[in-house]
């Protein structure tokens, strides 16, 4: 069976994912603009927390859709350009998957409770600022990473539909021509 479209339910988990991913990196690029220890600057870390929480548990729920229902087959029909997709998926897919990980281990070295919608997470790991230090370090190695693989997916994107031609963007936005 030849799939020519994402399913649904992949379509929107893909641009959920992308609307929570701008809203953490703006929640803690706003983070910056207020002074240490402040109200604001506190809510914004906690907001980017609950967010990130968001995008771990979409990528999980987004992953089992996909090994479910699986993706279209690459309309290039190029080797190379259909391995390097794959792997810039997979390598997007762990990043999303692994940052949320790191970001609640941030909070969980600096012996701060990680609240989520009403639950509170079991401390995990014991507070050791050393550990925070090296932890929010590679947190935000994994953001400033995402920032350019997220840039480097979207211009993927746009060369395909403006320049190949395909319908790779078309399939994403659920309007593919058969």
């Amino acid at each position: 069976m030849s799939k020519l479209k994402y399913h649904p339910v992949s379509i929107f988990f893909h641009w959920f994912v992308f609307i929570l991913v701008v809203a953490a990196f703006i929640v803690i690029e706003l983070k910056g603009q207020f002074p240490k220890g402040s109200e604001p600057r506190e809510l914004c870390k906690s907001v980017h927390g609950v967010i990130g929480q968001l995008i771990f548990l979409t990528m999980a729920i987004r992953l089992i859709f996909r090994f479910a229902y699986g993706v279209p087959k690459p309309t290039n029909p190029k080797p190379v350009f259909i391995s390097l997709a794959k792997a810039m998926h997979w390598l997007l897919y762990a990043l999303l998957l692994i940052s949320p990980i790191f970001g609640i281990l941030y909070f969980q070295y600096g012996g701060k409770e990680i609240h989520f919608f009403g639950l509170v997470w079991p401390q995990l790991v014991t507070p050791n600022p050393e550990m925070k230090k090296l932890v929010e370090g590679i947190h935000e190695f994994l953001g400033n990473s995402l920032y350019f693989l997220i840039a480097l997916h979207a211009l993927a994107g746009l060369w395909q539909h403006y320049i190949v031609k395909d319908d790779t963007l078309r399939r994403m936005l659920n309007k593919a021509s058969a």
